[in-house]
């Protein structure tokens, strides 16, 4: 396996890439590993395997815009029969001269050229309706205004948010293709990790069993298990053997003493190392590797430097793995001067202010309060940045 020390947003490109690769083979060699047809209810927040295309126009009929009177001609007009939203389409054509009540979304009848408003107009003594409001609006929606039969809806990879589905909806969807989400299992690998009480010393606590799982289910993916690992070689690779999730994602192992085995593990079962370790601090011995169907994400075991790990990497991985595109950073403003005197990117968190990005208090790679009540990342290049000066954030899926 050869190291392939990496600047933090090639190694975001290439978790991306090989997330899409990924998906791409589970979906032609194994079975039931392509798309899956759901009802617009279950695929709310599902990432859409095709272009969505609208069966139908919204509106599907010229309909009226507000309550009022469809009107034909100059007025005043007489008044016929009322119209009300769910009725069929009228067929008689409405002539110049003639008005019909009209409530908001019912069907215009032929001939309607305009809709004036309940607040535009009065009947009067004899009976007819008469504009006391001079407009120059039609107050009608043509057919197809917003949809027309046949137009890409969604695009393919877009997550299924509730508007989208109701767009959908409105269309005539009742079911689409979504990707599959892809299964994950996590391991916190370490002897001195412990799930319950004050540590003793020497011991600290379990905090990524319950927090990766939420944090991977929030990128699209579908945690299957989390589980404590010993400190130990075998039991480090059969565990990697054993995985048939398509995401394993592993905490602590991936430095170089002699306790870390997740390298050693990795050769043993004979994945391929995709990524060996990052241009960044924290999280410089993040590991990517892959056999099979199967990829492994492995996250260094201090706390601040799996986060950083998780959200670098796992974010571009899952969205490959859906098919979604590779979410941009941006820019955000640094408020006052931040120093970075060593090689690679420094990740700190930050928060928002009026003046921009101010680094959080408490923040090392062993330490999450500062991540705590972070407002994002921000990745500061060797040399430092001047208050003034814009940084590239990367967004916190939890915020």
């Amino acid at each position: 396996m050869t190291a392939t020390l990496l600047p933090w947003t090639a190694a975001r490109t290439e978790a991306h890439r090989q997330g899409g690769r990924l998906a791409s083979d589970a979906a032609a060699h194994v079975l039931g590993a392509g798309p899956l047809r759901l009802d617009l209810a279950a695929a709310l927040g599902r990432t859409l395997a095709g272009d969505l295309l609208a069966p139908g126009a919204v509106p599907g009929h010229d309909n009226a815009a507000m309550d009022g009177w469809a009107v034909a001609g100059p007025g005043p007009w007489t008044i016929g029969a009322p119209i009300v939203a769910g009725a069929l389409p009228a067929t008689e054509r409405l002539a110049a001269g003639q008005a019909r009540p009209i409530t908001t979304g019912a069907p215009v009848p032929p001939g309607t050229e305009a809709v004036v408003r309940s607040e535009d107009a009065a009947v009067d003594v004899d009976g007819r309706l008469v504009r006391h409001t001079s407009c120059t609006r039609r107050h009608v929606r043509p057919a197809g205004e917003e949809v027309a039969v046949g137009q890409v809806l969604v695009t393919r990879g877009t997550v299924l948010t509730p508007p989208r589905v109701a767009l959908a909806a409105a269309s005539g969807v009742d079911d689409v293709l979504v990707a599959p989400a892809p299964t994950v299992r996590v391991a916190v690998l370490g002897d001195e990790i412990v799930g319950s009480g004050v540590p003793r010393p020497g011991q600290v606590r379990d905090v990524f069993t319950q927090t990766l799982p939420t944090v991977l289910r929030t990128y699209g993916a579908e945690p299957v298990a989390a589980e404590r690992v010993a400190d130990d070689a075998d039991t480090t690779a059969r565990v990697f053997d054993a995985a048939r999730e398509r995401l394993v994602v592993t905490t602590g192992g991936t430095a170089g003493s002699s306790t870390d085995h997740v390298r050693g593990a990795l050769d043993r079962i004979g994945a391929e190392l995709l990524v060996d370790r990052v241009d960044v601090r924290p999280g410089r011995p993040m590991l990517l590797a892959r056999r099979g169907t199967t990829v492994y994400l492995c996250l260094p075991g201090n706390p601040m430097a799996a986060m950083v790990g998780l959200v670098l990497l796992g974010g571009p991985l899952v969205a490959g793995l859906l098919g979604r595109p590779l979410e941009p950073t941006g820019s955000v403003r640094l408020a006052v001067a931040v120093p970075n005197d060593r090689p690679g990117g420094l990740v700190l968190a930050y928060r928002t202010t009026p003046d921009g990005a101010v680094p959080a208090s408490h923040q090392t790679s062993a330490m999450l309060r500062g991540l705590a009540d972070a407002d994002g990342l921000m990745v500061v290049p060797a040399g430092g940045g001047l208050a003034g000066e814009d940084v590239p954030p990367v967004r916190l899926p939890w915020v």
